[in-house]
């Protein structure tokens, strides 16, 4: 009759023991997991990008905290133009001067005439809205921090102070991380970008 504690089944065991003991130590840190492990930014291609000349909102219109619409919104954004977000979409509002003529501007992922995805944004000064660091360029689009997709000119004016920033290339190594990018709303496209400290 075979031996049942074996000095392999022993060593297996406690192998499995040691590990158990590393990812609880590892997970028992005062950060969660959550904190440790940061999730990939969405891809998201802005299909519209528009300033906002009027908002109607059904009664108790809100984006719940997972993201989604309860009741609808039209947005009116030109005019002959409606853009409804329906219930259930995906979405955030950073303006809080939704209610006033040309203050915020309409970002969307659009199927078709449906909006898929949306962020509703502050307009800063000459009808632009600024947006987070960009860290790629592919295909005639800007790929920023946060995985949104916009596109771009041939130029992208770089704005560093006395800095020499001969290629945008260059700018993302040594200023790209916490730099400002501004958005033309006539354009729809990524047209400047303001430094971050130099890495």
């Amino acid at each position: 009759m075979r031996q049942i504690l074996s000095w392999r089944f022993l060593a297996a065991v406690t192998a499995l023991v040691g590990l158990a003991l590393v990812a609880a130590a590892l997970l028992a840190d005062s950060d969660s997991l959550e904190d440790a492990v940061e999730p990939d930014a969405i891809a998201r291609r802005m299909d519209i990008i528009e300033p906002i000349f009027a908002a109607d909102q059904s009664a108790g219109f809100r984006v719940g905290r997972d993201g989604v619409t309860h009741g609808f919104m039209d947005l009116i954004v030109d005019s002959e133009r409606v853009v409804r977000i329906a219930p259930g979409t995906l979405g955030e509002i950073a303006c809080e001067e939704l209610d006033q003529i040309n203050k915020c501007a309409l970002f969307a992922d659009m199927l078709g005439d449906a909006v898929v995805w949306f962020a509703i944004l502050p307009q800063a000064p000459r009808a632009t809205v600024e947006l987070p660091e960009i860290v790629d360029l592919e295909d005639g689009y800007a790929v920023f921090k946060n995985g949104w997709e916009v596109l771009y000119p041939p130029v992208i004016e770089r704005s560093c102070g006395s800095e020499d920033i001969p290629t945008f290339t260059d700018f993302l190594r040594r200023f790209g991380p916490g730099s400002i990018s501004t958005v033309d709303l006539e354009t729809r496209q990524v047209v400047s970008v303001r430094c971050g400290e130099e890495t």
